[in-house]
């Protein structure tokens, strides 16, 4: 056991495990058996599943909400609606009956009345392989349905999802089980299938590599904790010196330093640009033109915050409502003059953390 740095720059303890290159299955592991909503819960949380579009929330936390809750829909999120990144888009076509096995243990065992399916229309191909499964001869009520979205980003966040995927808007400072709602990625739902049917946790994930300066751009599936140096590396290597590499998407993902890195359950990509595609825009000053403000999807006031950020005012960031950003890139995206606006909410979010220990 030792430290190792992680894509966000913390120091963890991890293990170093020296494979064997055989890749075979301990010969204990075996299917868990489920009864109940407890033996299921229990069972998901024994896979190690987190979810594995992004966000990295313990599965079994999200699926084992109280009963006064009132959830009544689950929304399978199929969007991905970040670029360069196709490992759910995959999923749907290579794992259709997983995704289908899946949707109905979950419906079963914790009593769902409604599965909405969402993907975006750019994904004409997993529709089809989709629609297959909200057709499927089980359901005879029609509680399966397929919704098609708009292409447009950020589709794929959970809140956005929520009020496309049902009309329901999550109040600030709520979870979408406040209004009924349960969001799960497509690719860990068709994990829990695949879990079910063998015992097999989560020690490895499908991601893709990819980016300008990837010699060859793929999706692979690497065992968790593979270093990114040697992910890069089964891919080409890199045909030009990168300027910018990311785990995550060019939005939301996180800029790391060097590739002497492990990967995490939750990463989905490793981007890697080179320097035409990386360039920043020269930092300018703000000209209260209030486009960071029209492209929020939660309605904030970016300038505001980062105002109240610079002025260490905790008070002002909970009026603002810092706490309900997804920090999903969107307002800097929209600034002309080149503001680093996502790293301001981060640390205003800092700020606020380090208010509540005191």
């Amino acid at each position: 056991m030792g430290d190792v740095k992680l894509p966000n720059g913390v120091m963890s303890k991890a293990v170093t495990i020296e494979s064997d290159g055989e890749m075979r299955l301990w010969e204990g592991i075996e299917p868990p058996k489920v009864e109940t909503k407890e033996d299921f819960i229990k069972a998901v949380r024994a896979s190690g599943l987190v979810g594995l579009g992004g966000a990295g929330f313990p599965t079994h936390i999200k699926l084992n909400f109280p009963a006064d809750k009132n959830i009544d829909t689950l929304i399978i999120n199929a969007a991905e609606c970040e670029p360069y990144i196709t490992v759910d888009y995959r999923e749907c076509m290579e794992n259709s009956w997983d995704i289908l096995s899946s949707v109905y243990t979950l419906k079963d065992i914790l009593g769902f009345k409604r599965v909405v399916i969402a993907a975006e229309d750019n994904k004409p191909e997993a529709f089809k392989v989709l629609k297959n499964i909200a057709d499927h001869k089980d359901d005879v009520d029609d509680e399966v349905q397929l919704m098609i979205l708009e292409s447009k980003y950020p589709q794929g966040a959970e809140k956005m999802m929520v009020q496309s995927a049902t009309g329901r808007r999550v109040p600030p400072g709520k979870l979408p089980a406040d209004v009924g709602c349960v969001v799960l990625n497509v690719t860990s739902a068709a994990f829990i299938a695949r879990y079910l049917k063998t015992g097999k946790p989560l020690v490895s994930r499908s991601l893709t590599v990819d980016g300008s300066a990837i010699a060859n751009p793929k999706n692979v599936r690497v065992p968790i904790g593979t270093n990114i140096s040697d992910i890069i590396d089964f891919c080409g290597g890199f045909k030009t010196e990168p300027c910018k590499i990311l785990t995550g998407g060019p939005m939301m993902g996180l800029a790391i330093v060097g590739t002497d890195l492990p990967v995490l359950k939750q990463n989905n990509a490793i981007l890697a640009f080179s320097k035409d595609d990386a360039v920043l825009k020269p930092e300018t000053d703000c000209i209260r033109c209030g486009r960071c403000a029209i492209a929020c999807p939660m309605s904030l006031m970016p300038t505001n915050i980062v105002r109240a950020a610079k002025a260490k005012d905790p008070e002002a960031l909970k009026q603002l409502g810092i706490t309900v950003c997804m920090e999903c890139g969107s307002c800097a995206f929209a600034c002309p003059a080149g503001k680093p606006l996502v790293q301001h909410m981060r640390l205003a979010k800092a700020i606020l953390r380090e208010e509540g220990n005191k």
